[in-house]
Parts: structure tokens; sequence; C-alpha cells
């Protein structure tokens, strides 16, 4: 594999596409990969894609999109910043949290050495 973090991170990003290793791949309609460059100085985690991020693939562009943009300008920072990411990267059916055993599948998508700042 290539020692260039964003190819890494994109290599990745397709392998999450064709994810199937857990049930949420059923109701998804597009996975939601991580978002953002690789050498960035904070991360952002969340739970799991909303609605409008299952519809667009990618990740905080709903409600919390939004007030993560507005709580990120009043700080002079942008989007740009960080790296944004979910625990799983397909939407849970009926907007529910993630289960452990979905949790457990996505931790053995091999984790980028990149990301570790």
């Amino acid at each position: 594999m290539t020692s260039d973090p964003a190819r890494q991170l994109a290599a990745l990003a397709r392998q999450i596409h064709v994810c199937r290793k857990c049930p949420l791949h059923e109701s998804r309609t597009r996975a939601v990969p991580s978002e953002g460059k690789p050498a960035v100085r904070a991360m952002l985690i969340g739970e799991a894609p909303g609605k409008e991020e299952d519809e667009s693939g990618r990740p905080f562009v709903g409600a919390a999109g939004r007030f993560l943009h507005q709580l990120l300008a009043q700080n002079g920072l942008s989007r740009a910043d960080l790296f944004i990411t979910n625990v799983v990267k397909c939407r849970p059916p009926g907007n529910r949290p993630p289960r452990r055993h979905e949790i457990d599948k996505k931790r053995k998508i091999k984790k980028n050495k990149y990301l570790k700042h």
C-alpha cells in the first residue's frame, strides 16, 4: 500500500463504499466515509450518519452539521480544519444508535496510521 496519506484515505473510502461487514449496509442509501485532510490538529467523531448524511454520502451535513458549522465559524474555523468521521459509516434503521456488534465490525477495517495525531 502507498505511503501517501491522501491515497490511503481514498483507498479506505473505497472500502467503506462497498463494505458489507454488518447488516447496516442493507438499509443505507450511501455509505458515509470520513472527510478531511489526513494531517489536521482536530478530529470530530460522530456516532452514525443521519438521514441527510445517508442521502449525500458526507458526514455532518444535517442538523448537527449546520450547528457544527456555526460553532466553527464563531471560532474562526471551518470544516477544512477538521477530520470528520463517524463510528459507523452507514445509517442505522430508524436512526437508532449503532449496536455493539455493528461498531465492532467497523473496527476490523484497516486503521490509518496517519490519523494518530
